[in-house]
């Protein structure tokens, strides 16, 4: 069962008042929270400008596209043997993280998206029901998030004021793929959107290549020699101008699992322009359950 806790005050009402709304278990909704509200742009006072909610944001839907301190071994050898399409993709599939939870620290580095810090986080994912996120600038709490299928949420303590948005907001807002499900298996480092019914392979002098596509993208994962590990993923959107690129690196084992430590990320849209983000994860935890502490203080505002 999931025992997150949200609290939600609403704006408050012409005559001052304002009243709590407290949502627990797998009902809160954005979608429910704001059934009658028209939801403003996402900017806040005092400096948290659109640009800063679109780096949250990135932060948010790219922390699954970076990487795990043993480098991803690469097979050198200019023999490696051809393998079947079939093969690879059992390979890929058998790779695959399986976690009911998880949870790590990260710093992230981004480049572009005309922002530029240096961030710590702490990152936890409850399969199929939350990812939570807490960002860290010089110690000091910058902001909260929690994600749930259907429904985001901010918490902006600099600016204390906080937002509730049903998720697919943020791509009709920002030209960027909200897909809860896409998004819990790119922190785990997993590959995505892959349709083992239209994919094709090919080998290289110390990889191989699975590619992909389809009307609506078209995707590439490059493998590496035994034990087959993701060492890059990339999609190409066409159709919404967009397209991100995630190199995977420094895979260590972490209970049964190989897991991608380091990652590099590069994310193109016509939105948010081009830039990079690098991921370092260290204290990865994986099935060991978390909490997910999320409240809003009635002396927050709604943006």
């Amino acid at each position: 069962m999931n025992n997150l806790s949200l609290v939600h005050p609403p704006a408050p009402s012409k005559g001052g008042d304002r009243s709590v709304l407290s949502f627990k278990g797998g009902h809160t909704s954005a979608c429910s929270f704001l059934r009658s509200k028209k939801s403003p742009p996402l900017e806040g006072a005092g400096g948290w400008t659109r640009q800063g909610s679109i780096f949250l944001f990135i932060s948010l839907l790219t922390l699954a596209f970076i990487f795990p301190s043993c480098k991803a071994k690469k097979d050198a050898s200019s023999n490696l043997k051809r393998k079947s399409t079939t093969f690879l993709v059992e390979k890929l599939q058998s790779n695959q993280i399986q976690a009911e939870w998880f949870s790590s620290k990260a710093r992230i580095v981004p480049s572009g998206f005309g922002v530029g810090m240096t961030l710590s986080a702490n990152i936890r994912v409850h399969r199929d029901s939350a990812i939570w996120m807490n960002v860290s600038k010089i110690g000091l709490e910058a902001g909260r998030a929690l994600i749930r299928p259907d429904s985001v949420f901010i918490l902006d303590r600099l600016n204390r004021t906080y937002y509730a948005r049903p998720l697919a907001y943020v791509e009709s807002e920002f030209n960027l793929p909200a897909d809860f499900n896409l998004l819990q298996e790119m922190i785990l480092g997993n590959a995505i959107l892959l349709d083992e019914n239209n994919i094709n392979s090919k080998k290289l002098t110390d990889r191989y290549i699975l590619t992909a596509n389809t009307d609506d993208y078209q995707t590439e994962y490059r493998l590496g020699g035994a034990p087959y590990l993701l060492e890059k993923m990339s999609v190409n959107d066409d159709t919404h101008q967009r397209n991100f690129s995630i190199d995977f690196d420094e895979y260590k084992k972490v209970n049964q699992y190989n897991f991608s430590h380091r990652r590099d990320i590069e994310l193109s849209s016509e939105q948010t322009g081009d830039g990079t983000i690098k991921i370092n994860f260290s204290k990865v935890e994986i099935d060991v359950p978390k909490s997910m502490p999320f409240s809003v203080s009635s002396r927050y505002t709604r943006g």
